[in-house]
């Protein structure tokens, strides 16, 4: 789209202007790679030029109306557009056609400025492809626009941003740091190292160290208390007063302020930044203001936010007469203990930045003795703009109480308090002129004092903010208020911005008339910049919300209609935000036929009619929130599940909307089917082996009983074989094998289902049952069995199994006692979750768990020389317990006993 304004301007008839336009259109039809440039760039602007005419160039409709031009009033040619480009845009457009022209691979693209109808700037991207003969020279120029207004100025705008705290940091001095709590390693500004003298190349290398040697012994302690209670969530911000030593040998006192920025994926601190601030000044103005206070000839007492002495004159030593000469560092309430309630909350009002005072008040000693006295109190200010406490100015009136008296003590308060306030202050006259400032707004503006009086608020305040504050003073002066507080914009000395509370009174005269006002400017940036912050915090969060890609997140509002709709939802649903927001309601997105459903089930439960959204929001309850499984259908119709988790979105604590939160289930539902194809295929496997088990042990029952009986049929004919060696081994192996067959069988009953035959047993008396059975026995050993069981707790069990639980249990515990202490053994019982469990404690020989732990429940396990043990009990224990549904643990110590947990369903549940 380049060539050099023509001095003629050619009108171009229709038929000039549609040739273009048919051609463009051949070429799409051929050509794809066309078709996918415009498809790509063609947003805000297309235009197509003859280069053998290259007067002739068409443009379409929004080419014109981006630039606010009407599309039917303005002419096909080259001449049209380039009293609109900027005239350095237009070298770079003419440089990168001519470069474009010769070398197809240099791109025609470039961002210009073009100056809107209206007479602002628009930002155009103009990108360009050349269509060339046969023989590769340019015959064609086809172009797109985009417009980027918008992207440029939030670029000015965030660059401007930056430089302006840049700026905020340059003008307070301000040192800066950065920390990684894990690593260690520190980055300090050149303005950290210059306030303790250095340079940061004579710091380095720098790391938390460089901090920690600098700082006095005495300080580290507290620091990392602090640092410590900020990483547990007690502190949003760790602040800290400390000492550091400055390279001429001297100790300076600094403020480090910050906060944890970063935290890794265990929930420990990563990064941290903060504030480096040399605080000297003001400590040492601290401890003159309390050496003043010692001083001074009134009865003016410091304290600090819990009512602690920090100073006090000997005028308040004497006035209530206080014979402890060290109160520094007691509780007010401790030197004090008559004062009332009523006092107390006054200083709790006053910490919370109210100044009171009173002309005369009664005071009730504790010797029963009355003082009248006249008192002031009134915060003070740290340098952060923070109450740091009290300040108390008591007069005893209780001889005199004249109003001269009273009025002079007034005004010396009154200066006092003036001069010494941690936040700006200022006497104004009528004309708005300052006659008096305090130190603190000489500070906060960066004049001094004498600079300072020969200024009004006019020269201080912001243009734009002059107005609402003249509105304000003429009230004050027409008497329609008796004070203001606003919030303005003050110009500091350097031309810096500040953000300020002005707060102002109006003082009257003998006649209520205005004589004066006093403000206090309080300098509020740190709340201003935390505003912007938490605004900019919010645009990214929803950002963030925006580019989940797969996860649809879509919010309505109270009656369903879609307001939210991010890119997840539109990748996984088909639709764009576009068609939907604000058009249709969140219904679309499921199966009628599953939401009727749902909603006939809600209305039984309910007991009222449940339709619409109200499917999706009826079960939310108390916490807010739920998630079920739907069915979402895409645009095109088809569907898919998904996991929706619905919330509740309230402002102010009133429900204004909700949230749905869903992700694609379908290759877990997939996976689903698959386990359930294969827990059918074992069932069958199961089944199958239980069977093989029954046929097995019903043969070898048979086989190993007849067995025995031709032994026994072989020593009745030869009763002289009985005694025969070789006849005793076939017996004994023969016994041995019915047993083992006995033992299988039993195993094989007990592992098949027996949830259906479950019933409700009485636990306690089951126990009594056993000890009964097997008390001969005990009190044959000396074993003592105690059955210290719940008497109502219930199980779910099989009566027989139980039966040989426990006898095997019990009658272990006896048969294993030991022969060196008296013996016990005790039941007992408690619910834990959906069990009962019963626990087994003996004091007997107990088993050596390192050795034999894997081997404990085995089929012919054996722990200790016993000839009757088989190693059989354990394991058919063990499958007993489990086939009810129940397990066993176990604990043991050798020599000094065992303890069986049985873990058995509760009936209850």
């Amino acid at each position: 789209m380049i060539r050099n304004r023509s001095s003629n301007t050619q009108n171009i008839d229709n038929l000039d202007e549609n040739y273009l336009k048919k051609e463009l259109y051949s070429l799409i039809k051929r050509d794809d790679s066309i078709f996918d440039f415009i498809q790509k760039s063609s947003l805000d602007g297309l235009w197509f030029w003859d280069l053998d005419n290259p007067e002739n160039e068409w443009m379409n409709p929004k080419f014109w109306t981006t630039l606010g031009y009407d599309p039917d009033e303005m002419p096909h040619n080259v001449s049209a557009w380039q009293d609109l480009i900027n005239k350095e845009d237009l070298k770079v457009v003419f440089s990168n056609f001519t470069k474009h022209c010769k070398d197809p691979s240099h791109p025609y693209d470039q961002i210009v400025r073009y100056t809107h109808k209206l007479g602002h700037t628009v930002w155009i991207q103009c990108r360009g492809l050349a269509i060339r003969d046969d023989k590769g020279k340019p015959i064609r120029m086809l172009g797109a626009h985009t417009d980027i207004t918008k992207l440029k100025k939030t670029e000015i705008r965030l660059q401007r941003q930056v430089d302006r705290y840049q700026h905020i940091i340059e003008g307070t001095h301000l040192g800066t740091w950065e920390w990684n709590v894990k690593t260690g390693e520190t980055i300090f500004n050149e303005r950290w190292a210059s306030i303790a003298g250095y340079t940061l190349l004579e710091l380095g290398p720098v790391s938390i160290d460089t901090w920690a040697k600098l700082s006095h012994p005495d300080d580290l302690e507290k620091s990392n208390l602090l640092l410590q209670d900020h990483f547990a969530g007690k502190s949003s911000v760790y602040e800290c007063e400390a000492r550091m030593k400055h390279k001429n040998g001297e100790w300076i006192w600094v403020l480090d302020k910050g906060r944890v920025v970063s935290w890794d994926a265990e929930g420990n601190p990563e990064w941290m930044i903060g504030s480096h601030q040399e605080i000297t000044k003001s400590k040492k103005d601290l401890e003159k203001n309390k050496l003043f206070i010692e001083q001074t000839p009134s009865a003016i007492a410091m304290f600090d936010t819990d009512m602690r002495y920090l100073a006090a004159s000997q005028k308040w030593y004497q006035d209530y007469n206080i014979n402890d000469d060290n109160i520094i560092g007691k509780s007010h309430y401790e030197v004090f203990p008559e004062i009332s309630e009523e006092w107390k909350a006054d200083h709790k009002e006053c910490l919370r930045g109210k100044v009171l005072k009173s002309d005369e008040s009664r005071f009730k000693r504790l010797d029963g003795s009355v003082q009248w006295l006249t008192w002031e109190i009134r915060p003070w200010y740290t340098d952060e703009n923070k109450i740091g406490g009290i300040l108390m100015h008591t007069a005893d009136i209780t001889r005199a109480r004249e109003a001269e008296i009273r009025l002079r003590i007034s005004e010396d308060i009154f200066r006092r308090n003036f001069e010494n306030a941690a936040i700006g202050m200022v006497m104004v006259d009528k004309n708005g002129y300052f006659t008096k400032v305090n130190d603190k707004l000489c500070e906060t503006l960066g004049y001094t004092n004498q600079e300072l009086v020969k200024l009004s608020f006019k020269d201080i305040i912001h243009q734009d903010d002059l107005k609402g504050s003249n509105i304000w003073f003429e009230k004050l002066f027409n008497g329609k208020t008796l004070n203001a507080n606003m919030e303005e914009r003050c110009f500091r000395k350097n031309g810096d911005i500040i953000y300020v509370n002005l707060s102002v009174s109006v003082i009257k005269n003998e006649y209520n008339e205005p004589s004066y006002f006093v403000a206090q400017v309080a300098d509020i940036s740190h709340r201003i910049f935390a505003r912007q912050k938490l605004n900019e915090a919010i645009t990214k969060l929803e950002n963030i919300i925006d580019d989940i890609t797969q996860v649809s997140i879509i919010g309505t509002d109270q009656n369903g209609l879609i307001t939210t709709f991010n890119r997840g939802a539109e990748n996984l649903l088909g639709y764009s935000k576009e068609e939907v927001m604000f058009k249709k309601h969140a219904i679309i997105l499921h199966k009628r036929e599953e939401v009727q459903k749902r909603e006939e089930e809600l209305s039984l439960i309910f007991n009222r009619e449940i339709k619409g959204l109200e499917a999706f929001t009826a079960s939310l309850g108390k916490e807010g929130y739920s998630t079920r499984e739907w069915t979402h259908v895409r645009k095109d119709g088809t569907h898919f599940p998904v996991q929706l988790t619905m919330s509740v979105i309230k402002e102010n604590n009133e429900v204004i909307g909700y949230l749905g939160v869903a992700v694609d289930i379908s290759e877990i539902k997939k996976v689903e089917q698959d386990l359930k194809s294969w827990l059918s295929v074992a069932e069958d496997q199961n089944k199958r082996l239980r069977n093989f088990a029954h046929i097995v042990s019903h043969n070898l029952k048979s086989h190993s009983g007849n067995f025995q009986m031709l032994l026994d049929l072989l020593i009745q004919e030869n009763p002289e074989l009985e005694d025969n060696e070789i006849i005793k081994l076939f017996k004994t192996a023969s016994e041995n094998l019915t047993e083992t067959i006995v033992h299988l069988n039993e195993v094989v009953l007990m592992n098949t289902s027996v949830d259906e035959n479950l019933t409700g047993l009485n636990l306690h008396e089951s126990i009594n049952k056993s000890i009964e059975s097997v008390s001969a026995i005990a009190i044959e050993t000396n074993v003592i069995i105690n059955n210290i069981s719940e008497p109502d707790i219930g199980i779910l069990g099989i009566p027989a199994y139980l039966d040989s639980i426990l006898l095997n249990f019990i009658t272990n515990g006896i048969k294993y006692s030991s022969n060196e202490r008296d013996s016990y053994v005790t039941l007992s019982t408690r619910i834990e979750g959906d069990f009962v469990v019963l626990s087994i404690e003996d004091n007997g020989l107990g088993i050596d768990l390192k050795k034999h732990q894997a081997k404990l429940f085995g089929m012919y396990k054996t722990f200790h020389n016993n000839k009757e043990a088989r190693g059989i009990g354990l394991f058919i224990t063990k499958n007993q317990v489990e086939a009810m549904g129940g397990k066993i643990e176990v604990e043991s110590i050798v020599n000094k006993g065992t303890i069986f947990k049985i873990y058995m369903k509760h009936e209850k549940n």
